[in-house]
């Protein structure tokens, strides 16, 4: 979680640079494989009635590959600009929250370990880039 008060951001902005698990912001392994902790660096400005984030996080994501089916890694850096309205009651604003939406909507559905992968034969569940097909037909 990072919960920032609203009245800890100056005229100047208020800058962040904090390293936590992906637990720290809700995010679970059947969401998104991230395998280090995210670094997450933020400028928070206030702007009329909104509060602006200017967020860059990086960390060691994983995936499976579509058509092969290994497991592949890949250090990602990934930047956010993520706005806050601002209304009276407010206290905080929680970039956390807002950073494990960004992460799950721009994480891809479908990652390929290379253009060429030959992928996995539905018969005998050879990995084709790797060894030939053991099908008799």
């Amino acid at each position: 979680m990072i919960r920032i008060p609203v009245r800890d951001i100056p005229s100047g902005g208020l800058d962040i640079d904090q390293s936590i698990p992906k637990e720290g912001i809700g995010l679970s392994d059947e969401e998104v494989d991230i395998r280090s902790l995210l670094n997450v660096k933020a400028h928070l400005r206030r702007q009329d009635n909104f509060v602006i984030a200017d967020t860059h996080i990086k960390a060691d994501f994983g995936y499976l590959c579509a058509r092969c089916l290994e497991e592949l890694s890949s250090v990602e850096e990934r930047t956010y600009k993520i706005d806050f309205e601002l209304n009276p009651t407010m206290e905080y604003v929680d970039l956390g929250e807002e950073i494990r939406q960004e992460i799950i909507m721009s994480n891809p559905a479908k990652v390929l370990c290379s253009k060429s992968c030959k992928g996995i034969c539905p018969k005998c569940g050879a990995n084709l880039n790797k060894e030939k097909c053991k099908c008799t037909s």
